[in-house]
Formats: structure tokens, C-alpha cells, sequence
């Protein structure tokens, strides 16, 4: 497929998932709605991002909405994990990793793949702490590694170090495509399955440990 019509793809799909945390928005109140509305920002940005590359704007799609949108979703992880001293502590330690000298210098021009890889280190560590495949937290992390394996496959495709021919098309944004999709279904079923259940859409991460 061509890059304007993955990028269309995935910014309907990012949008229909916009519409959970915007309705939770409206009717939460307390410090889960400005939780929350920290989500509905990453996802705004992040369609700003697929609308913006759907036009052509690459540079400035790639280059600003993109690494703004996983800021956002890296704010959204701290603010979810509500850290103590305790938690901040390993939260820097992930972050510390994230940010190596090595890693910066090898990822200078990737700045997007760093910042995943900082979310990714979060939200796995959150995941850890609930040792639960059916929390918020766990399954968000799929969804973040899903787009950072498809942004780390662009990069290497775009380098040449993975060579595609031209009927296979743009491999990153096909993985990322599919990790938007992901995330859409995630919010929509917890949606779903939270009113029917009456349990919280997203989980307090205190009340997900053993």
C-alpha cells in the first residue's frame, strides 16, 4: 500500500479509538479524568500525526507530531504509575537505560525510537507490577512494542539493511498500522467489558499487585 493510504488507515483507526477516552473525559471526574484526558492528548497528537504524513508533510509529521505524541504517552505512563520515591527509583533506572550515551549516539537521528523505547521500558515495568495479562497496563505495552518493532523495522529498511521489494511497500507503517488497530481494539473492548462488569476500564496500579 502506499504511505498516504497506510498513514488514512491509521489515522481513522486512532481516531475511532479516540472516542473511548474522550466520552471518559466528559463523565470521569478526580484524578482519573486528568488521567485520562493525558491519553485522549497522545491520541489527538498522534492523529495530527497520520493526517498531517497523509498529506505529505513528512518532515513535519515525522519529525515533530510523532516523537510530541510519544512524549504525551511517556507523561501518561509516570502520571499513570502515580510514582512514590520507591517508584521513581526504578522508573529512572529504566529511563537511565533508555538514555545510555551509546544509544543517543547510535539513535541521534531516531528520536522517535528512543522515546518508545523509554514508554516501552515504563509500561513493561507497570505491566510487571500487575502481573496480570488482562490489565490496562499489560496490554498497552503490547501495543507500544508492536509500533516500536514496526518503527525499528522502517529504520532498517530505510538504512538498507533490510532490503523490500517494491510490492511489499513501506514494512514500518504496516506494523504500525496493525499496532494502531491493536490499541483501538484494546480501548473499545475494556470499554465494553467495563460497563458490563462494572470494574474499572483502567486499573489503579497499587490495586494490580499481589
Amino acid at each position: 500500500m502506499l504511505e498516504s493510504q497506510l498513514h488514512f488507515i491509521s489515522a481513522i483507526l486512532i481516531l475511532f479509538a479516540s472516542v473511548v477516552p474522550i466520552y471518559l473525559t466528559l463523565k470521569l471526574s478526580g484524578k482519573l479524568r486528568k488521567l485520562v484526558l493525558i491519553l485522549t492528548i497522545f491520541i489527538l497528537v498522534h492523529s495530527v500525526y497520520h493526517i498531517v504524513g497523509f498529506f505529505g508533510f513528512t518532515i513535519l509529521a515525522e519529525g515533530i507530531f510523532e516523537p510530541l505524541s510519544v512524549a504525551v504517552l511517556i507523561f501518561f505512563g509516570i502520571s499513570y504509575s502515580g510514582m512514590t520515591k520507591s517508584k521513581s527509583l526504578h522508573v529512572g533506572k529504566t529511563m537511565a537505560v533508555a538514555w545510555n550515551p551509546v544509544i543517543i549516539l547510535l539513535l541521534v537521528d531516531n528520536l522517535t525510537l528512543v522515546l518508545l523505547l523509554i514508554a516501552v521500558g515504563i509500561f513493561m515495568w507497570l505491566a510487571l507490577l500487575s502481573k496480570s495479562i488482562r490489565t490496562f497496563q499489560f496490554q498497552i505495552s503490547i501495543f507500544i512494542i508492536v509500533w516500536t518493532l514496526g518503527e525499528l523495522a522502517g529504520i532498517l529498511n530505510e538504512s538498507g539493511i533490510i532490503v523490500l521489494s517494491p510490492l511489499q511497500g513501506n514494512i514500518g507503517l504496516e506494523i504500525h498500522v496493525l499496532s494502531m488497530f491493536l490499541f483501538s481494539i484494546m480501548l473499545w473492548l475494556r470499554f465494553y467489558y467495563s460497563n458490563r462488569s462494572g470494574k474499572k476500564m483502567i486499573e489503579d496500579v497499587d490495586t494490580t499487585r499481589a
